[in-house]
């Protein structure tokens, strides 16, 4: 009940951004949204100038390079649609406030507010970034207290980036960070290729926790653009664990398009699967093992921004087919507000 309170709050916070004003004139909100904005701003220009002069000044900064209709094209929808790669990947100096909220015809309705950030660190471009991520209402504790059973998935994290410049065509970025108190190293190693219209990007990632111990995945992305503002990938991945057994591994669909300025749809068809599969079936108490794909979901995304351009709405039906369901169909519909302070594009 608490989770779905403060999920009212925040969506009735995004309505009153709609109350009634003459054009061109700021609302109590948007003064509020202004002071929170400058704020994070300032505080990350401070460190940023001191992060700068340590690491040598003008010599870190990072030039950008010319980029391909194509490659501008990825980053477009990457960026718009917050999607994982673009998580995964970004150097983009923002800060982001979640809201979701998702029924199902199977399984529990699911409601979270997560928090994200990336500072601005403009001196430092492309290099260094702090980080904040996958802190809410249930976890935030976890900053503060070493807990031995908190999950690491949805632990929040923080900590340093690195980007490091490109070599021999390849872009790596390596984080020290801390998943609750327990500290992890990360390296992410990526290139791209665009032969005949295509931008085909393998990534490897490499991970060692003290807490989870070694981790690491695959992942390769097969881009093309059929038309203009239109992105279609194919996205493959894999992933293993030290001291779990088998491989889970995955594939997705999905087409991606700008309808008009700051909106958007995407249709993605996606499958789940791993070599030792453990799992629950409804109605039973005893676990069991299955091998191959376990799970398919179809899912149509609308996303836009609205009222200001700082908020985005994103609605989302779909339907999924899991094995712990024995294959039936759990239908789905999820709401998602997202809230930029600082610097956000």
């Amino acid at each position: 009940m608490k989770r779905l309170v403060t999920i009212f709050s925040i969506f009735s916070l995004a309505a009153a951004l709609h109350a009634d004003s003459p054009e061109g004139n700021e609302t109590a909100v948007d003064r509020y949204h202004k002071t929170i904005s400058q704020t994070v701003v300032e505080w990350s220009e401070a460190i940023d100038r001191w992060l700068s002069g340590w690491l040598g000044g003008e010599a870190n900064e990072s030039k950008k390079e010319n980029e391909t209709g194509l490659e501008e094209e990825r980053k477009e929808t990457d960026t718009f649609f917050q999607t994982r790669k673009y998580l995964s990947e970004t150097p983009d100096a923002y800060i982001r406030m979640r809201g979701d909220f998702a029924i199902h015809s199977l399984e529990s309705d699911e409601s979270d507010v997560k928090f994200r950030a990336h500072l601005p660190l403009s001196h430092t471009q492309k290099r260094f970034r702090l980080f904040l991520e996958d802190i809410n209402e249930e976890n935030v504790d976890n900053l503060v207290k070493k807990s031995g059973t908190a999950d690491n998935e949805a632990s929040p994290k923080f900590g340093l980036n690195y980007f490091a410049p490109e070599a021999y065509g390849i872009d790596s970025k390596y984080t020290l960070g801390f998943s609750s108190l327990h500290p992890y190293i990360r390296a992410r190693y990526n290139m791209v290729f665009e032969p005949d219209g295509w931008a085909i990007e393998p990534v490897q990632t490499f991970q060692y926790s003290e807490k989870d111990d070694f981790s690491e995945s695959t992942a390769l992305y097969f881009d093309t653009r059929p038309y203009d503002a239109s992105l279609f990938r194919i996205e493959l991945h894999r992933g293993t664990r030290a001291h779990e057994k088998g491989m889970a591994y995955g594939a997705a669909l999905g087409y991606y398009w700008a309808l008009e300025s700051r909106s958007g749809m995407r249709l993605v068809q996606s499958f789940a699967g791993h070599t030792d599969y453990e799992y629950t079936p409804d109605g039973s108490y005893e676990s069991r093992k299955f091998s191959g794909i376990y799970g398919y979901t179809t899912a149509f995304g609308y996303r836009r921004s609205v009222w200001r351009k700082w908020v985005y709405v994103e609605g989302t039906p779909a339907v999924s087919f899991r094995k712990r369901h024995d294959f039936r169909p759990d239908y789905s519909f999820s709401l998602v507000l997202d809230i930029f302070f600082g610097n956000y594009r």
